[in-house]
């Protein structure tokens, strides 16, 4: 292509489907890569974002911290709606939020074709790169997503987990010069990091979406490694904690012991998740991934 995705009529969106209202910590993954992607000098018209959820006022507040720009937060039905009438010759889609065996948590499961399906019949698009922050992103992997000719898009799929869980750890970025401390999504945490600051990992002189992909997958597993080396030393305190408070509360029945307990088994179970989260980052459709420029 001639020109990168930032200097060409390009749609960034930052997507965010739900079964009722969201965590606040999967609203705050879009604040900041919100943040990233103004800060990256991309216009806040060629910006889109789309968060299920009751509490719309919530929502808008949390989306609130990563801009000084007022958006519209829309839902999955618009952004299926809003493909159908699309301008864009390009897409680069953020998702982040649960996701199961079933595809993405949604009131209607989104399953990869329908996902697929949906980005290829936009009309006028040319490529389209999604980034796949959820856990069992990996059943999107192994679809046909390469372009089959003319009027069929090229998309490009990269996920931070292939069939297992997704990496989450605390926090702490700042925006708009005040800090934001929330459990983040990692890999699209540095895949909105690379953004601000693009780096050629692979030295052919370029900053790809290839490089984005290099980047966010080595930069969470880093983090992955070493949260690994934390919680191996602090498991056995934390059972022993939790064993203490249970025991506690048998011969107590103190409710606020019950709830001690609660919240060591809580500390207990998050440390054996991170200890047993096997996180390995996928691209398909590498080649194109390696051309198109940011």
């Amino acid at each position: 292509m001639t020109n990168g995705l930032k200097s060409s009529n390009t749609k960034w969106i930052l997507f965010l489907a739900s079964i009722g209202q969201p965590e606040d910590r999967h609203v705050n993954d879009l604040a900041f890569g919100l943040y990233c992607l103004e800060d990256a000098g991309i216009s806040a018209d060629d910006i889109s974002i789309y968060i299920d959820g009751p509490d719309r006022s919530l929502l808008s507040s949390l989306i609130a911290v990563g801009s000084q720009h007022g958006y519209v937060i829309k839902e999955t039905p618009d952004f299926f709606a809003d493909l159908n009438n699309n301008s864009a010759k390009n897409i680069v889609l953020f998702v982040t939020g649960h996701g199961s065996i079933h595809g993405i948590s949604a009131a209607l499961p989104i399953k990869p074709y329908t996902l697929v399906n949906a980005i290829k019949g936009a009309p006028g698009l040319n490529q389209a790169v999604v980034y796949l922050g959820q856990c069992y992103a990996g059943i999107f992997n192994y679809v046909m997503v390469g372009s089959k000719g003319k009027g069929d898009p090229c998309v490009i799929l990269a996920g931070a987990t292939n069939l297992h869980s997704s990496l989450s750890s605390a926090t702490t970025e700042q925006l708009l010069g005040r800090p934001l401390a929330w459990q983040a999504n990692l890999f699209l945490l540095h895949a909105f990091k690379w953004i601000t600051s693009p780096i050629d990992v692979d030295g052919d002189g370029l900053t790809t979406v290839m490089d984005s992909f290099k980047y966010a997958g080595a930069m969470s597993n880093d983090d992955n490694k070493y949260l690994k080396s934390i919680y191996t030393y602090r498991i056995p305190s934390l059972h022993e904690n939790y064993e203490s408070a249970r025991k506690k509360f048998e011969e107590t029945k103190d409710p606020s012991d019950e709830l001690m307990m609660k919240a060591q088994d809580t500390n207990y179970s998050r440390a054996l998740d991170i200890l047993h989260t096997h996180q390995e980052s996928w691209i398909l459709n590498s080649i194109p991934a390696q051309l198109i420029e940011f």
